[in-house]
């Protein structure tokens, strides 16, 4: 090997740094991370458990004319009602990330599903469970579940559960998720760095972004995106199961529910907040996120961490 080409070796193995744009719901998250892809030539990998779906655009705000000439990635790659799991998600971002440093740019993660983020960032190594749950539980439907149930369904899982508290709820139920999408097993240091970084907004802010958003889609045709995916047989219970926009419009457009219309929009801006409020939560357990007020404090820090 010559001199310089271990050189340049090197330094392609220096620059194998990504950038993650994570937040609540509604937070402009999808405008930041194309803003930071234009600025510092990247790609961006959408970490969105439902923007993977074709023709669940408006309810997942896919927002894709935003995007413009950015490549993205994970974003249509799967039909309404086929299975995708944690695994497929972590084995195709991870193929990305390889693919777009090969290409000498800059991987920028973007999305609200912590899970995923976590994954990548940390270096999840996951294993299938050998034993599968005959029906899979959102969170939605989990958190509705007495502690009764949910020990029940613990039960079921073929994990041990001697580490996990069985008097609280909310344990049981991360215990139960994970199952579902597939234990880690170990983790593994990533072979680049990474900088994540959190669109931070006051509380009412948000509160009121997410309602201006919610009146938004449904002028865009959100009831009538999920209308006709009901008219084409997507199977209903996927459908209820993605929460939400798609559970709560979707009873109300089944007849589930003896909600008015205005009653079913309220319902939903309320359960969007619920979310936010459950996002935040999640992310503000990582030290290591920097919380930024605005897009111009997000680029001095990606400055920084890519001198």
């Amino acid at each position: 090997m010559k001199t310089g080409d271990f050189f340049d070796i090197a330094n392609k193995m220096e620059k194998r740094k990504i950038i993650c744009i994570v937040g609540p719901t509604a937070s402009g998250k999808t405008g930041w991370g194309v803003s930071i892809a234009k600025k510092f030539n990247g790609e961006i990998i959408s970490a969105d458990s439902r923007q993977v779906y074709q023709k669940l655009d408006i309810g997942t705000g896919k927002d894709l004319e935003e995007y413009g000439e950015v490549k993205y990635h994970l974003i249509d790659i799967r039909k309404p009602g086929e299975k995708f799991t944690l695994f497929d998600w972590l084995r195709l971002a991870r193929q990305a990330v390889e693919d777009i440093f090969a290409r000498g740019k800059t991987p920028v993660v973007v999305g609200g599903t912590g899970l995923y983020v976590q994954a990548l960032t940390e270096g999840f190594e996951l294993k299938k469970s050998t034993k599968d749950l005959k029906i899979k539980y959102s969170r939605e439907q989990l958190e509705k579940k007495s502690l009764k149930q949910l020990k029940n369904i613990l039960l079921k899982c073929d994990i041990g559960s001697s580490n996990i508290d069985l008097q609280n709820p909310h344990r049981i139920i991360r215990a139960i998720e994970k199952y579902q999408a597939g234990e880690t097993s170990k983790k593994k240091k990533p072979n680049f760095e990474v900088l994540q970084l959190a669109t931070d907004f006051p509380r009412d802010a948000l509160y009121n972004r997410i309602d201006l958003r919610v009146e938004e889609r449904f002028e865009q045709g959100m009831l009538e995106e999920i209308k006709s995916l009901i008219a084409a047989g997507v199977n209903k219970d996927w459908l209820l199961g993605l929460g939400l926009e798609y559970r709560i419009i979707g009873k109300y457009l089944l007849g589930q529910t003896d909600q008015s219309f205005l009653e079913m929009k309220q319902e939903l801006k309320y359960k969007i907040h619920a979310f936010a409020r459950r996002q935040l939560t999640w992310f503000r357990r990582f030290p290591e996120i920097v919380w930024c007020k605005d897009i111009k404090s997000a680029e001095k820090e990606i400055k920084k961490f890519l001198k």
